[in-house]
C-alpha cells in the first residue's frame, strides 16, 4: 500500500511538536510572551542577524562593527535569562530543522539533473 507523503509530513510536525527543542522554545516563549521588553530585544537581534546574514549572502563581508554590535547584543540577552532559554531552545530546534530539510533536500538531489 503506497504511502502517503502528505500523512507523513504531518506525522513529522507532530513529531517534531514532541521533540525537546520544540517544548522547551515552547516553555521559554510563555516566559517571554508578558515581557514586551524581552520580546523587542528578542525581535532586534532576530532582525540584526538576518541582515547580517543577507550581507554575507550577497556577498559582502560585515564590517567588524556589525559583527561586534552583534555579539555585544547577544551577550546582553544572555544576561536575561528567559530570554537566554528561549535562544538555547530556537538554536535546538533550528538544528533539527535544519536536519530535516537536509534529509529532504538530499532526496530532491536523487532526481536533480543539476550538478
Amino acid at each position: 500500500m503506497p504511502v502517503n507523503p502528505y500523512d507523513c509530513a504531518h506525522e513529522l510536525a507532530r513529531a517534531i511538536r514532541e521533540s525537546e527543542g520544540f517544548r522547551a522554545m515552547k516553555a521559554a516563549k510563555e516566559k517571554i510572551d508578558p515581557d514586551e521588553k524581552a520580546k523587542e530585544m528578542l525581535n532586534d537581534f532576530h532582525l540584526k542577524q538576518l541582515q547580517f546574514e543577507q550581507k554575507r549572502i550577497l556577498g559582502q563581508e560585515p564590517t567588524e562593527e556589525e559583527q561586534d554590535g552583534l555579539h555585544k547584543l547577544y551577550e546582553i540577552l544572555q544576561m536575561h535569562q528567559p530570554v537566554r532559554e528561549y535562544l538555547q531552545a530556537e538554536y535546538q530546534l533550528s538544528v533539527l530543522m535544519q536536519d530535516v530539510q537536509k534529509v529532504l533536500g538530499d532526496l530532491f538531489l536523487e532526481v536533480s539533473v543539476a550538478e
